[in-house]
């Protein structure tokens, strides 16, 4: 099944609030995501990426934090961008990095490995 761009960012939102709920942290573990806003296409940085705010939140309580959702290295524009390969199974983990003090993420679905704990 092939996504489009608004779907990735709405099933991304979904996908970390996943891997928020199974972290072993507690106070991770009950954080959410509210939304993703990408602002910035680098598509000429090393390494490519998008950059933008994301809602995070724990309970009701919502904060705009900044988020990277790093991209293939062979990618040559934005409408080259398969957004179907971008969002991170279910069964995997290690994609994605939370600076709690920075009010940061960092998503790098090719870092992503089965989780473990799922088999």
């Amino acid at each position: 099944m092939t996504i489009n761009e608004s779907e990735f960012w709405l099933r991304l939102e979904f996908r970390l609030g996943s891997e928020f709920a199974g972290m072993r942290n507690n106070h991770l573990r009950f954080l959410w995501c509210d939304g993703f806003t990408p602002q910035r296409y680098a598509l000429d940085d090393d390494p490519l990426c998008i950059t933008g705010q994301v809602w995070i939140c724990s309970g009701q309580r919502q904060e705009e934090w900044e988020f990277t959702l790093f991209l293939p290295p062979a990618l040559r524009s934005q409408g080259g961008i398969d957004w179907t390969t971008l969002l991170p199974p279910e069964n995997v983990t290690r994609w994605l990095a939370i600076d709690l003090r920075g009010k940061r993420i960092q998503i790098e679905p090719a870092a992503a490995v089965t989780d473990l704990d799922e088999w």
